[in-house]
């Protein structure tokens, strides 16, 4: 879809409206272009080369000190490894952690992309409907639970519904997974996957399994909270208390040597201390939330269903039922929109047909465009 709306833009001048791809419209902040520029500056050789493939051992240690302070978890810095990005970061553990065959257990809707990071190790998603309002269905997962099941994944806040995942959901999912896991020689693992953790519109807490679960792995990036999608930089960190952990932080270093990372981009470790000490910078999240608001009630008005949008720039509206029982559906109601030049990406993407989704990482142009098109079409 969003090389839909480059093609779309190359054949006509007229405005195309591209909710496709959560590509932060925000620029970084005025501290990153700063540290940026103090590094440059400095003079420092060697500063470009190779180093560990984990990386920089100072870098790994202010990121143990940071999350273990946010967490309570006493990581060491060898629990950390610099990544590619959150991407980056899964499919290193994919290939350090699963066998063919091995099951990865997803809340539904789920990010696209994580099917093919299955696949590449030749594991299997099994996919878990949420409950109403995309909360977790804690027994649906247990249920879908199998001698096979090697990791739940978990995104929160989530791409594509802008759900956090409460506390309470966590604690039952915990229990679950500790009475799955008593009698295994490995445990079930969680995998914590969470780069929108810091754009939550109200500034709450988002409740981790780190604080909750033993055998969990937390994995993040800046591409989104720093506007630094293009930059590729982000973590992974392994619970001090998970099983096998000596033994994984070897495979993940492995791993991000084996498939062509080698390490993450070596300025940008050498950014996070000067740029995430104390509060550290981010982006302006109100203006994502301003837009997700905006749209939500247009899109409301117009007989979608959706909840109140908490966290992130996505929107996931499910197709009012006149929409819904159409031939095609969500697919259907997608290309009507093209035509519109209003490109959106329709929820059998993610799992869950019947919906859509938008991103909303865009100026005012775009959502004032898109509301107006969605009016047009339904």
């Amino acid at each position: 879809m969003f090389e839909l709306a480059v093609q779309l833009r190359r054949e006509s001048p007229e405005p195309v409206y591209d909710l496709s791809l959560g590509n932060p419209s925000l620029e970084p902040p005025v501290a990153w272009r700063r540290a940026v520029v103090e590094l440059l500056g400095d003079g420092q050789s060697g500063m470009h080369r190779y180093m560990t493939n984990a990386g920089f051992a100072e870098v790994r240690a202010f990121v143990a000190a940071r999350e273990g302070a946010r967490y309570g978890c006493a990581f060491e810095p060898t629990d950390i490894t610099m990544t590619v990005g959150a991407a980056g970061a899964l499919n290193v553990l994919a290939h350090a952690m699963l066998d063919p065959g091995d099951e990865v257990v997803v809340p539904s809707p789920y990010f696209s992309e994580y099917e093919h990071y299955c696949s590449t190790v030749r594991a299997e998603l099994v996919a878990v409907p949420c409950a109403p309002g995309f909360r977790l269905d804690v027994d649906a997962i247990a249920r879908a639970i199998g001698p096979r099941t090697r990791w739940v994944l978990l995104n929160s806040p989530n791409n594509p519904t802008g759900a956090i995942y409460d506390g309470d959901e966590l604690d039952a999912l915990a229990r679950v997974l500790a009475s799955a896991s008593s009698d295994r020689a490995r445990p079930i693992v969680v995998i914590e996957d969470a780069p929108y953790r810091d754009l939550v519109y109200e500034r709450v807490p988002v409740p981790s399994m780190l604080s909750r679960y033993p055998d969990t792995v937390f994995v993040t990036s800046h591409s989104k909270d720093l506007g630094l999608a293009g930059e590729r930089i982000g973590y992974l960190a392994i619970a001090p208390t998970l099983a096998g952990r000596d033994l994984l932080v070897r495979a993940v270093s492995y791993a991000t040597r084996v498939l062509g990372f080698v390490n993450a981009p070596a300025l940008m470790q050498r950014v996070l201390p000067r740029l995430l000490e104390g509060e550290g910078a981010r982006v302006d999240v109100s203006v994502y939330a301003r837009n997700c608001r905006r749209m939500a009630a247009a899109l409301r008005e117009l007989g979608f269903a959706l909840p109140e949008p908490r966290a992130g720039f996505f929107l996931f509206p499910g197709l009012p039922a006149r929409l819904r029982d159409d031939e095609g559906g969500d697919v259907a109601l997608t290309e009507r929109l093209v035509a519109e030049r209003t490109i959106v990406v329709p929820g059998i993407a993610f799992g869950a047909p019947g919906h859509l989704r938008l991103s909303l990482a865009v100026d005012d142009a775009a959502v004032d465009g898109a509301i107006a098109a969605f009016a047009r079409v339904c």
